[in-house]
């Protein structure tokens, strides 16, 4: 990652993280300040409920994960179509270890595929939240968007991000970038070669998951509008 990046990190929990040259102070409690082995830093946001989301709903729907996204992607983006507050195991960002998840707006034509979109957004907007926290703090986020985790291996999550950050979404062709970011420490301290180095050298290629769609411009203040996310505002 350069700065201006954001990674977009879908995990059982997720990340999104961003880089700074400078020491990163929020206040508020949101963004983690991290320091890297650079002399850099890489401030993030983090919450308890990603990716273990969706495989609750694709449990609760009996289907497999690629089904899920298929289902999610045929749903419409309409204004009026269930909302989640996808804090289903407590939350860490906002602080409340008690939460519980919320969904809204459902009525007598709900869809199946309208659920599954709405597991994916529940997860999306919750870290496209915390985008906005670096960018209150002073992030840069200009540059490259880059999904990693398993969930990057889906099309509804690559999709519905690149809808809502309104960029292309890139993804890392390294099937274990945790573990290869530790190999990149333990090869610059064996050979005595500076970590930024040896980064640059082994950094993975990159490709195009997901193009911006036709994504309402003004969805996630309507998102935001909705009982199941207002709910969770309140102290």
């Amino acid at each position: 990652m350069a700065p201006g990046d954001l990674m977009y990190s879908f995990g059982t929990s997720g990340v999104v993280m961003g880089v700074s040259e400078h020491a990163v102070h929020d206040l508020a409690g949101f963004v983690d300040g991290v320091a890297d082995m650079a002399n850099g830093y890489v401030p993030l946001v983090s919450t308890l409920n990603a990716a273990k989301v969706t495989d609750t709903f694709a449990a609760l729907l009996g289907v497999g994960h690629e089904e899920l996204s298929r289902l999610a992607l045929r749903a419409p983006a309409l204004d009026a179509r269930p909302a989640m507050a996808a804090y289903l195991d407590g939350e860490r960002k906002p602080n409340r270890p008690t939460a519980q998840g919320l969904l809204s707006g459902i009525t007598s034509h709900t869809t199946r595929e309208q659920l599954a979109r709405a597991a994916y957004e529940g997860v999306v907007f919750g870290l496209y939240t915390g985008q906005g926290h670096l960018e209150r703090s002073a992030v840069p986020t200009g540059g490259r968007v880059i999904a990693v985790g398993g969930g990057a291996r889906s099309a509804a999550y690559t999709q519905l991000l690149a809808d809502i950050v309104g960029r292309p979404v890139l993804t890392a062709d390294a099937a274990e970038a945790t573990a290869r970011g530790a190999a990149v420490q333990a090869a610059a301290v064996a050979t005595g070669t500076p970590v930024v180095t040896v980064r640059a050298a082994w950094a993975p290629p990159t490709r195009v998951a997901a193009e911006p769609g036709t994504f309402p411009a003004r969805a996630w203040d309507d998102y935001r509008a909705t009982a199941a996310v207002t709910a969770l505002d309140r102290p």
